[in-house]
């Protein structure tokens, strides 16, 4: 950003040769922040975001909220304009509510994917193809509606670009001879994202040994560079939203019906373990974005979901007007992940899968059932209390259309319960 009545003449003036340590000034901390019409105290701001209080009680301004045309007053009269800030923090103390906001330049080279967030007729028509019954007439224009409302709520919110090495990994594996090396140096260049990644090679192979899966370069000659991919996108994905409590604990559930699936992907022909991984994991990416949205409400609805998958499903649609399924769908087909996942999202909680679909599209709806009866693992996992009879249709369901037997659905539970994550917040957050 700049100022908008800085004179040339000012800038002309500065000293030459001087290296600029700050892109914006501090105002000798008494500046003003508007968004969305309301002003705050602002006390920091920098190259990397802007600090603002207030004493009111401001509901609207929550954390993981995207706001834009954001404008700043010093106190001596210069307006400056920023693209765009996220809310990182929230916190309160003496009356006061601090806030911590990150800038978002909306006009870079890896801009958040807002404006790119489009479904146009190709794409919904592609979707109600390989995923609707035989009439897709009737499914066409709520589809449609439940797409639209989906785009117009992460409009709202920060959508999280594609960091760059996990597009050059995925560039480096889809050459015709990739460079293990260097696909080792990407993957490690992040110490956080690559502590993940390890943890979730281990338990999606559990039966590699633990001692050989604690090196990249062991890992990408055990598994195979056709399978590491799945894993690395994984392991970002949970780095994006494990500092919110009611985000960790949706990607927690997701981790664990992200090791289910893994498991059952064994009986499953054409799934590899590390496809049904992040079909696990990514089922309920949607909700992430929908508890971005509303936290208060969506938090109601997560614990819902858990035991009354089916009437979570109905509240969403009520209070939002699309469902996770929809927002799931936006998020994976921008993220580029293979159409198998992201329609597969669309159908984890389908109850209309018919048999030409199933063969016509196979993989795409074993992948919709797959998550399907990875999640009641993975609600069965936490207890007795959460086995509901509407649970248990959906698993039902699942078999019906699966060639996996109860054998190894307790097969998948028992590897959930021995090395599965526990939802610690859960009765919290």
């Amino acid at each position: 950003m700049a100022p908008t009545n800085r004179s040339t003449e000012q800038t002309s003036q500065e000293p030459l040769g001087m290296p600029e340590k700050r892109k914006y000034p501090r105002f000798q901390r008494t500046f003003t922040v508007t968004l969305n019409g309301v002003s705050f105290s602002g006390y920091d701001i920098s190259l990397e975001g802007v600090s603002f209080s207030t004493t009111e009680t401001i509901e609207t301004i929550r954390k993981g909220r995207l706001y834009a045309n954001v404008q700043i007053l010093s106190q001596q009269g210069m307006t400056y304009r920023i693209a765009a800030l996220v809310i990182s923090s929230v916190r309160q103390r003496d009356e006061i509510t601090f806030y911590g906001a990150r800038i978002v330049n909306l006009d870079d080279a890896l801009r958040p994917m807002h404006e790119q967030l489009v479904f146009d007729k190709f794409d919904v028509d592609s979707l109600l193809t390989h995923t609707c019954v035989p009439d897709k007439a009737k499914m066409s224009e709520h589809l449609e509606s439940r797409l639209n409302e989906a785009i117009k709520l992460l409009q709202n919110v920060y959508v999280d670009h594609l960091p760059p090495e996990l597009i050059m990994v995925r560039d480096e594996l889809n050459c015709l001879h990739p460079n293990l090396a260097k696909i080792e140096v990407l993957i490690k260049r992040n110490p956080e994202v690559l502590a993940i990644f390890i943890k979730i090679a281990r338990l999606a192979y559990p039966k590699k040994s633990i001692d050989q899966l604690m090196k990249i370069g062991t890992i990408l000659k055990l598994i195979g560079i056709d399978q590491v991919y799945d894993l690395f996108v994984s392991a970002i994905m949970i780095r994006f939203h494990e500092n919110n409590p009611l985000e960790y604990n949706i990607m927690m559930h997701g981790m664990n019906a992200g090791l289910a699936a893994a498991e059952l992907s064994d009986s499953i022909e054409g799934i590899s373990r590390s496809e049904a991984y992040l079909a696990g994991l990514m089922q309920n990416i949607g909700a992430v974005f929908l508890s971005k949205v509303d936290p208060e409400a969506y938090k109601y609805i997560f614990r819902k979901s858990l035991s009354l998958p089916y009437t979570a499903y109905d509240q969403e649609l009520v209070t939002f007007n699309t469902s996770h399924c929809e927002v799931g769908v936006v998020i994976a087909k921008k993220w580029q992940m293979e159409p198998e996942v992201y329609k597969g999202i669309l159908l984890h909680h389908s109850r209309h899968i018919s048999s030409e679909i199933k063969q016509t599209h196979n993989k795409i709806c074993n992948m919709g059932l797959l998550m399907m009866l990875s999640d009641y693992v993975a609600c069965s996992a936490m207890g007795k209390n959460y086995v509901s009879d509407e649970l248990k249709s959906s698993r039902d369901y699942a078999l019906s259309h699966l060639t996996v037997d109860e054998k190894n659905v307790r097969s998948a539970y028992k590897i959930v319960m021995t090395s599965g994550n526990k939802l610690p917040y859960l009765s919290h957050f």
